[in-house]
Order: structure tokens, then sequence, then C-alpha cells
């Protein structure tokens, strides 16, 4: 496990994410993606934000992080689910660059949200994500397609929010906290190391042996991130 900024982002993750509607988009592309396909892998799981609404759904699903604030509280989530579903829903400690051993294969998809501009070797994430898919399976992959314009996504959320009166205290002061976090993030060249533009992404990941694209874009949180769906 480690210690590093998600400790301070696990105090407004959450909070802020599950309101941005760019995030929201996203998602909702993840679970267009993912219907009918059963065992999922959330590999960088987060707090379980994406994981949650998976399970909700009727998939298995195995999440895991190397951040002791944030995975803490995708067990909370966990625990807190009905039995029938934290029976479907296991949350792991580990590492995106090698899979825990206690992650099954076979998963009909895989999900690396947010995750490959935080490692430098992108590719041992995308090897790892071929090798625990069954033939037919998807990776989905998203994030910053380059260093994130964040006033540019946080003007045009708050616009948003503004519109559908949303903007209240407690958003107003869980944004402020977050921004400061995420400034300190996407301004420093060791913490966002790994950007990919749509196509780019797909090439590489048909040289690792993946098969074709359902879906690849670079339209997410205002054309700030890519989103690429490849089968196995």
């Amino acid at each position: 496990m480690v210690d590093n900024i998600w400790t301070e982002f696990a105090r407004s993750y959450d909070a802020i994410c599950s309101q941005l509607n760019c995030y929201r988009r996203m998602v909702a592309k993840i679970l267009r993606d993912t219907e009918g396909r059963k065992y999922i892998i959330d590999a960088g799981c987060g707090t379980g934000l994406v994981s949650q609404p998976l399970v909700e759904r009727g998939h298995t699903v195995v999440g895991f992080d190397n951040n002791l604030a944030m995975l803490g509280l995708a067990v909370g989530k966990q625990a807190r689910a009905p039995e029938e579903a934290r029976r479907r829903w296991k949350v792991l400690e580990g590492d995106v660059r090698t899979f825990p051993r206690e992650v099954p294969g076979e998963a009909d998809a895989v999900l690396l949200n947010n995750v490959l501009f935080y490692v430098r070797e992108p590719e041992e994430v995308l090897r790892q994500s071929l090798e625990h898919l069954k033939p037919g399976g998807v990776v989905i992959t998203t994030g910053p397609r380059r260093r994130p314009d964040l006033r540019k996504v946080m003007v045009s959320s708050i616009e948003e929010w503004k519109a559908e009166g949303r903007w209240d205290e407690a958003l107003q002061a869980a944004t402020t906290y977050h921004v400061d976090v995420t400034r300190r993030l996407v301004t420093d060249p060791n913490e966002m190391v790994t950007f990919f533009e749509p196509d780019a992404l797909v090439d590489t990941l048909r040289r690792l042996g993946f098969s074709h694209a359902l879906a690849a874009d670079g339209d997410d949180y205002y054309g700030e991130n890519y989103y690429v769906c490849m089968v196995r």
C-alpha cells in the first residue's frame, strides 16, 4: 500500500466526482460497454465509485487499489451493500502493474478508469489486462489526452451546476478543496506521467494483442479525456 496524493483526494473524491456531469457521462459509457458482461475487474478501483453501480446492476466485480484511504471507502461501500451484492463484490489491496494473485482471470471486462496517467509503464498494465481477459472480453480505459486544462473542466462544470440549481454551499466547499488537490496533481510532472490520444492507444492495444475497438473517442471531460473500449 502507498500513501500519496490520493490519500488527500479520498476526502473529496466521491463528493465531487459523483456530481460532475462530465464524470457521469463517462460512467454512462462504461455501463453501456459492460452491459451483459458478467465478471468485471476494476483495476485501480479507488473508492469503488464505478464498481458500485456495476454491482448494483448485477455484475460480479473484483476491484483493487494501492491507496489505503481510497480503498477504505470502497471497502465501506462493499460492507454496506445488501448481502447478495456483497457476495458478488470483492475489494482487494493491489497494484495495477501486477494484478493481485487473488484476482481470477477469464474476465469479461477489465476497467482502467483514470489509471494509466499515473503509471510510467502503461504497457505493463495493459498486458496484465490482456492476460486476465477471456477471448472476446474488453478492456475499457479512460484518462487524460494531455495535461488537463483544470480551469476549463471546472468552469464548465460549475456553469452546469448553476443551471441545474445544484451549486449549493456544500458543493462549493467540497469543490474548493478538491480543486486545490487536483491543481497540484495536474501541475506536478511526477504525478501525471502518461497521456494518450485515442488513436495512439488503440494502436498500442492492437500491438499488444487486442483485436479491435468498440469505442474510441476524446470527448470526455469537455475534450480533455479519451475513452477506449477494445476487444481481446
